[in-house]
């Protein structure tokens, strides 16, 4: 990072540096021009001065200033006298473009190329009140020339100011990373590091970071745990009773109920594995991935009251679905695991005798759906705490009815992912109603 912020702001020093340099030079070079052309202006009016004066033209032929040529021309075009050429040797002038316009108009302003001194030339011409044209011209500098002539003042300035924009980004650079660096030092005491004003929101969002990197250690922590504890209480029993047989200690009339005990233990393990991979799966899924389609809802819920009417008639427990046809927009197979899962526990937890009701519900953008049951209810203090996962108001009847205490934690994340909101009724001894809403 060091390297690149330095390469940066040296690369656009140097740019600043040269761009500045070149208007710098132009600024300067159409001033030179400027200044060429006013030139040009002052000899004609001293000439045209001492020509009505005298009348003599030996003060232009004699005149010492080579750089700026001085020709008068006859109103036919024949050229009377020139500071730089012998006349003899100039051809007729009148088709020239500055001594025709300045017939024509009096004056003329013109540059154009001049074979005779090999380059551009400025000329301003204007006729005189005998009707001669007195004409004044200097060489234009080439914009090429002009820059060579300073060529070597612009690379020694160009140098000196490098040299010290490297210092200068360096020193930038420094102070841009140096903050930085001390921050990556002291990422464990972050809470305690004094930074400048711009720091704050990094800080800020990395102290976010850590207290929520700190929750979820700990709920890795609480999960490991819980799942190590509801693992060794099947396993534990499926080992002893194991035990038992293998050893030959068991009476032959309790090996089939032995048996029975370990397919039971083993099933709970199965069922607790497949809950935890369920509930991983959930964990890991990117929503931005996820493909959302059209989904009936009251269809789903009578799918799921089928596969559990066998669990409900050996409860004593009545299971009615009531609604209409309604859609949603979410993964079929995630809504028909988060309504088999609430009406699964409303079976699991409900009374002799009791009945657990699934209403459909459409809305004007989305729909809900309810799942209430007459069972034993749950205590206020703890209807915050039941999507938690392993949590268990009535641990015993929980390990007696067969849950494995995740059945609502994967609830919760289904939800989640479909951006629902989810709602929770209950009284102890009365019963549950829990409701899911979903919104287009």
């Amino acid at each position: 990072m060091t390297k690149k912020t330095l390469y940066k702001i040296f690369a656009f020093a140097v740019s600043v540096i040269t761009i500045t340099a070149i208007l710098i030079l132009s600024v300067f070079y159409s001033y030179s021009d400027k200044q060429l052309k006013e030139q040009l202006l002052v000899v004609e009016n001293v000439v045209e001065a001492e020509l009505m004066q005298n009348g003599n033209t030996d003060f232009i032929t004699n005149h010492i200033d080579k750089s700026v040529r001085i020709t008068l021309v006859a109103n036919d075009g024949t050229v009377i006298a020139d500071n730089q050429e012998d006349v003899k040797n100039l051809d007729n002038h009148l088709q020239r473009e500055e001594i025709k316009e300045a017939i024509e108009n009096g004056e003329a302003t013109v540059s154009r190329y001049s074979d005779t001194q090999k380059g551009k030339v400025y000329y301003y011409a204007k006729q005189l009140d005998n009707g001669n044209v007195l004409r004044v011209s200097s060489k234009a500098t080439n914009i090429g020339e002009f820059f060579s002539d300073y060529i070597v003042y612009i690379l020694i300035c160009l140098i000196a100011v490098i040299i010290a924009a490297v210092f200068v980004s360096v020193a930038i650079t420094k102070s841009i990373v140096k903050p930085i660096t001390q921050l990556g030092k002291n990422l464990d005491n972050i809470d305690e590091f004094k930074a400048d004003e711009e720091f704050k929101p990094l800080i800020n969002a990395l102290l976010e970071q850590k207290k929520r990197q700190k929750v979820l250690d700990r709920q890795k922590k609480q999960f490991t745990a819980n799942v190590s504890h509801e693992l060794k209480t099947p396993l534990t029993s499926i080992a002893g009773y194991a035990e038992l047989i293998e050893t030959g200690m068991a009476k032959q009339e309790d090996i089939k109920p032995f048996a029975g005990v370990i397919r039971k233990q083993a099933l709970r393990l199965v069922s607790l594995s497949e809950d935890i991979i369920q509930l991983s799966q959930l964990e890991e899924s990117d929503e931005e991935e996820m493909t959302f389609e059209s989904v009936n809802l009251y269809e789903i819920a009578n799918r799921c009251i089928e596969a559990l009417n066998i669990n409900a008639i050996n409860k004593n427990v009545t299971l009615n679905l009531l609604g209409e046809d309604c859609y949603i927009r979410g993964k079929a197979q995630l809504v028909e695991e988060l309504v088999y899962n609430l009406c699964d526990n409303a079976i699991r937890y409900n009374k002799e005798n009791g009945s657990v009701t699934v209403s459909v519900t459409p809305l004007e953008r989305g729909a809900s759906i309810s799942v209430k049951d007459t069972g034993i209810g749950i205590p206020e203090k703890y209807q915050d705490r039941i999507f938690e996962r392993f949590f268990r108001v009535d641990k015993s009847r929980s390990k007696a009815t067969g849950g494995t205490g995740l059945g609502l934690a994967i609830v919760k994340h289904i939800t989640q992912l479909h951006h629902a909101q989810l709602e929770i009724n209950s009284e102890e001894g009365k019963g549950t109603e829990i409701i899911v809403t979903f919104k287009d």
